[in-house]
């Protein structure tokens, strides 16, 4: 997808603790609702719970959640402050989906990294209009 300087940014940094990923939640459907997204907005909301979560769980520092686009396409980018890559495990009662999760719901994903952390990002299109 192409990113241009054009295309809408909305930021969002989820608190520490419980509340954080159904906030992160909230502010995806407002945001996709606002921008007239014509994307899955379920699965774009799925895969934020799900990047949002694991940063929450799993490294450190405050999430922020960026989302980039509009109508056309959306691309999603949570950073954290571990520099500690997602990796996928095996799925069960303890988790685990994460990473399939993205991948199957997702056009492209993959991680860079910033200086002091990482940015987890994915890109999802809109249907065709």
């Amino acid at each position: 997808m192409d990113v241009s300087v054009t295309n809408p940014v909305a930021e969002f940094s989820a608190p520490l603790g419980r509340g954080g990923a159904a906030l992160a939640r909230d502010f995806v459907r407002r945001t996709l609702a606002d921008w007239g997204y014509r994307g899955d907005h379920d699965d774009a909301v799925l895969v934020v719970s799900e990047l949002v979560t694991n940063t929450l769980r799993h490294a450190s520092g405050v999430p922020l959640l960026r989302l980039v686009g509009a109508a056309r396409g959306l691309r999603i980018e949570v950073a954290d402050s571990s520099p500690a890559l997602p990796r996928s495990r095996p799925p069960g009662s303890s988790g685990g989906w994460g990473v399939p999760l993205v991948q199957r719901l997702t056009a492209c994903w993959g991680t860079e990294p910033r200086p002091g952390g990482k940015v987890v990002w994915c890109e999802m299109p809109a249907v065709a209009s």
